[in-house]
């Protein structure tokens, strides 16, 4: 599979073309594995029936049926921008944040944001959808460039999903390590604090570097773009009231789906009943997406949304990624493929490194965020008890590995919905996401000084 992802990135093909490869391979690799799987279980006298088309298409099917939900969300975050462009929220949030923030300060408010809208809502995708997008827009009001903003949205986004109460993710972690919430939660702040704080002094740098660069042509740039934006939209309180609701149903812990319902809703009111567009228009801006070029000529990058027509290509990468997985997974091949790298383990830094490349390969290898976390919790419980490493820095290791590399894998659900949303390729966002590539190594001397602080311990017993 790697064969054709690696074509399609370096091409820039559609990656549903790869994924489709991928999941052909799949099939033809299950078959050869089942296959030699139940003729040796026949030379063991426990026979089986060797696989049959209809049961791969089942794996196929049941893996495309676990991200019916996730489909969902990317339906409703589509729709949910487009209308917002509509009724002027993400007019209001771009204008607001021009008149503020400086230039050198974008990537460094974009971090901030972010994280602070995550640990709200719990949910990376449902933060780059909302501010994630406002901010991306200010940063190209003032001709910053597009990958690093969406490197510092997406540090904070997944900063949030790792540790909020509300993440759905995060509580898969505790649950399938079986780890205690508030200590696992504490052991999770602990190295993403560190690599937050190491991001933060990168954004702050380089983003004082590139403001020097553009400092003049981007504040008359801003000035432009403050008057075309009020022409565009009424700019005021209204238009800032579905962002509003969506934040304070979350603070509710009421689910992402219900919460981006109610901001498509009030949304769409607000079009109707404060900017003045029809329920047609609406409608349409939800559907085909949002465009206003005549009006605004230099906004149109800007405003311009794809809505759920714009999903096309989304949808089909993640069917076949949804296939890809389910194959790959209820074949056992997956299993088969990471056990050798988990049977030799002996010491507790051993361990928790080989957690992090585990979930870090079952993020690849799944095409799925949840993924990260329950193939390394069902692979290695045994040889957690047997290091004697704790259930909360096991539920550490996986949030400090695959569970954030998500956000970067570009065949990755997670990647791919907050790569729509941003409208920035994630391969491209990646080696700017400076949270995500510092949390590993946070991770890593978290379990070097774990190894070390147990030693200790031993030794004075």
């Amino acid at each position: 599979m790697v064969l054709p992802l690696g074509i399609s990135i370096s091409l820039h093909w559609p990656l549903y073309w790869a994924m489709a490869v991928g999941s052909v391979i799949a099939a033809a690799s299950a078959v050869r594995y089942l296959s030699a799987k139940s003729v040796l279980d026949e030379d063991r006298g426990t026979p089986t029936r060797g696989p049959s088309l209809a049961e791969i298409c089942g794996y196929a099917r049941s893996g495309i049926s676990r991200i019916a939900n996730v489909v969902i969300l990317i339906l409703l975050v589509n729709a949910m921008t487009a209308v917002w462009f509509s009724s002027g929220t993400i007019q209001s949030m771009v204008y607001y944040g021009l008149t503020v923030i400086s230039p050198g300060q974008v990537m460094a408010a974009g971090l901030i944001i972010s994280t602070l809208v995550s640990l709200m809502l719990g949910s990376s995708v449902g933060t780059v959808a909302t501010v994630g997008v406002a901010v991306l827009g200010i940063a190209k009001a003032l001709g910053l460039p597009s990958a690093l903003v969406a490197g510092a949205i997406m540090s904070g986004a997944v900063f949030g999903d790792r540790v909020s109460f509300l993440s759905p993710i995060f509580h898969l972690a505790v649950d399938f390590t079986g780890a205690d919430r508030g200590k696992a939660s504490r052991r999770i702040l602990m190295t993403g604090v560190a690599a937050w704080l190491v991001a933060l002094l990168a954004y702050v740098v380089m983003g004082y570097s590139s403001a020097s660069m553009v400092a003049v042509e981007g504040l008359k740039v801003r000035d432009t773009y403050l008057a075309l934006l009020t022409q565009s939209a009424k700019i005021g309180f209204w238009a800032l009231m579905p962002p509003a609701l969506v934040m304070v149903l979350s603070a509710g812990k009421v689910p992402v789906r219900l919460c981006l319902m109610a901001g498509l809703v009030s949304g769409a009111l607000v079009a109707i009943a404060h900017q003045g567009q029809s329920i047609v228009l609406v409608l349409r801006s939800a559907l085909f997406g949002f465009h206003q070029e005549a009006a605004v000529g230099e906004l149109t990058g800007l405003l311009r949304s794809g809505g759920i027509a714009g999903t096309r290509d989304m949808i089909l990468l993640l069917g076949f990624a949804g296939a890809y997985t389910g194959i790959t997974e209820l074949s056992g091949m997956m299993e088969e493929a990471v056990r050798p790298l988990v049977s030799p383990l002996k010491t507790r830094m051993a361990f928790l490194m080989a957690a992090m490349g585990v979930s870090v390969l079952s993020a690849g290898l799944a095409s799925n965020q949840a993924m990260s976390v329950i193939l390394p919790a069902r692979l290695m419980e045994a040889k957690r008890k047997e290091t004697g490493t704790s259930r909360e820095d096991f539920a550490g290791s996986l949030a400090d590995s695959g569970m954030a590399a998500a956000g970067v894998i570009p065949w990755n659900v997670m990647a791919a919905i907050c790569a729509q949303s941003l409208q920035v390729p994630s391969q491209v966002y990646a080696p700017y996401s400076f949270f995500l590539i510092a949390l590993p190594v946070t991770g890593a001397v978290y379990a070097f000084l774990s190894q070390k602080k147990a030693g200790i311990r031993q030794a004075a017993a």
